[in-house]
C-alpha cells in the first residue's frame, strides 16, 4: 500500500487511496500506521483497540455493486509498465505471467478497465459509536503513542473485482487484437482469458476471488 501504480492513481479522484499490488486480504476494520510516506497494515482493529461493554464491533456491509468505479479506464500505460501491473493481477489470481509478453510483443501502450466492481463497507457513525467505548489492549503498548501522533488509520472501504480488462495499441494508437487461446495457454487455468466488448482487443482477465485495489 502506497506508493501505487500508475495504473491505479485516478482513484483519488473517487476517494480512495491505492493498493500496489491487489490482493484478496485487505477488508475494512483493519488498522493501517504510518511509516514516513508509507501505510503499513497492524492488524485487524478488534485486536488493539478491543471492544468496550456497550458497543460491539460494526458489521461489514460486504458486495454492494460499486456502479461509479465499474467500467473505469485508466490513462494509456508504456507495455513495460502495463505487463508489469498485469503480471501482478495474474499472479494474484493463482495464474502464471512467464511468457504472457509474447502476446503483446508488438503493443506500446495498454489501457485497464475495472469491470464488476464491488464494495465492501463499514458506516463511519458506527466506527465513531465503537472507539468511544473501546479501550486499548492492555498488550499493545506502542499503538498508545501512535495515536497520540495520529499515525493511526482505520479501513473503512474497500473497492474490489475478480475481472480486469486490458487494452494495448500499436504505437500508432489502432487497438491490438490479441491471441486468446495463445494467453490462455501461458496464464494456466486458475486465470479465465475472454474477450470483452465484441472484439479481440479488449482481453478480460477472471479469477476466483476478488482482488481489493482500493480502499478508503
Amino acid at each position: 500500500m502506497g506508493n501505487a501504480d500508475p495504473f491505479l492513481t485516478h482513484l483519488k479522484s473517487f476517494g480512495y487511496s491505492v493498493v500496489r499490488l491487489p490482493r484478496t486480504d485487505i477488508r475494512p476494520l483493519q488498522i493501517l500506521i504510518r511509516e514516513d510516506t508509507r501505510l503499513t497494515r497492524l492488524g485487524d482493529l478488534a485486536t488493539v483497540l478491543m471492544p468496550g461493554e456497550r458497543v460491539p464491533l460494526p458489521a461489514i456491509k460486504d458486495n454492494i455493486a460499486a456502479a461509479n468505479i465499474s467500467g473505469e479506464r485508466t490513462r494509456d500505460l508504456s507495455i513495460g509498465v502495463g505487463l508489469t501491473i498485469l503480471g501482478s493481477v495474474i499472479g494474484a489470481m493463482g495464474g502464471s505471467k512467464l511468457g504472457l509478453d509474447v502476446g503483446y510483443k508488438s503493443a506500446k501502450t495498454a489501457t485497464f478497465e475495472f469491470a464488476d466492481v464491488l464494495e465492501d463497507r463499514v458506516d463511519l457513525a458506527a466506527i465513531d459509536q465503537y472507539l468511544s467505548d473501546a479501550d486499548i489492549s492492555a498488550f499493545s503498548h506502542h499503538m498508545a503513542q501512535l495515536l497520540e501522533s495520529d499515525a493511526v488509520y482505520v479501513t473503512t472501504s474497500t473497492i474490489k473485482t475478480n475481472k480486469f480488462i486490458v487494452q494495448a495499441k500499436y504505437s500508432d494508437g489502432v487497438t491490438l487484437d490479441v491471441k486468446i487461446p495463445e494467453i490462455q495457454g501461458v496464464v494456466g487455468g486458475n486465470v479465465k482469458v475472454s474477450t470483452a466488448g465484441g472484439g479481440a482487443s479488449k482481453v478480460a482477465y477472471e479469477g476466483t476471488a476478488p482482488l481489493v485495489f482500493g480502499f478508503q
